[in-house]
């Protein structure tokens, strides 16, 4: 009878520490959205009642997002997650923050949400894709993911625009068009990242703040929903990779190479 009080008791302890740290982080992730900066409500493309199942009107959920929107400021409502979908940040997961980016840009124009599932399994499939296109799935570049999204998502017009900076951007996010941005990104200077951060880094560029600020879906960390840059942090991390996958010169540094990269974005256009 001793040995099984014992063992209740530990099991119960053990069942009690499980639950103090599943709070403890439940609590910890509430104060960091609220410590956010506001920004505007977000905006759904798909403003009629959804005549499928697989497509609904994403609401805002937090209420920071409270700041009337003007001509100047505006937030996409673009699906999120992390390119970590499940925590796990090792490979691929670590190096797939070119698929997630266009994953989630491809759910905005379908108006379709995503599951753990839906994009654990797609970051799989245009990792397998990659490898078999480019020999490769790390670090692709600007062009390489501008094809993947033609080639696998099958959109017509996808843009991929050189040394343009942060007023381009906004031309594009303010006509209704999330933009991927490919980045240097410890220039970022993240705190959210696993220090020292990415030296090559993508994400998803939703909208501006009042601002000015960019509000971006930074599939780089599981904070990265409306996730805000200064307009000046961030042009100074735009830098496309200059060669995909890891053959890059010996002995460099990849922070360092990766600075040598120009600017660059990949703007898609919904299918007529």
């Amino acid at each position: 009878m001793r040995f099984f009080r014992s063992h209740v008791i530990l099991a119960l302890a053990f069942s009690a520490l499980i639950v103090a740290v599943v709070w403890r982080n439940a609590i910890r992730d509430t104060f960091i959205e609220l410590a956010k900066p506001p920004v505007p409500s977000e905006q759904p493309r798909f403003t009629a009642t959804p005549t499928s199942p697989s497509v609904s009107v994403r609401p805002s959920v937090s209420p920071r997002l409270s700041v009337s929107v003007t001509p100047e400021a505006i937030n996409l409502a673009v699906p999120f997650s992390a390119q970590a979908p499940r925590g796990d940040w090792s490979l691929p997961w670590q190096e797939a923050c070119e698929e997630t980016s266009a994953l989630l840009v491809d759910a905005y124009w379908r108006g379709t949400t995503l599951s753990v599932e839906d994009v654990e399994s797609e970051i799989l499939r245009l990792v397998a894709w990659q490898q078999e296109r480019f020999g490769y799935y790390q670090h692709t570049t600007a062009a390489e993911t501008g094809i993947m999204l033609r080639e696998v998502y099958g959109y017509h017009r996808v843009d991929v625009e050189y040394g343009v900076g942060t007023e381009r951007i906004a031309e594009h996010v303010r006509a209704g068009r999330p933009v991927i941005v490919p980045l240097a990104g410890r220039l970022l200077e993240n705190k959210y990242y696993t220090q020292p951060g990415p030296a090559y880094h993508m994400l998803v560029v939703k909208g501006i703040a009042e601002n000015g600020d960019i509000i971006t879906n930074d599939v780089g960390t599981r904070h990265g929903r409306n996730l805000t840059y200064a307009p000046a942090v961030f042009l100074n991390a735009m830098h496309d990779v200059p060669q995909g996958g890891d053959a890059w010169p010996a002995d460099v540094d990849p922070a360092e190479y990766i600075k040598t990269g120009r600017r660059a974005i990949i703007v898609v256009y919904p299918n007529k």
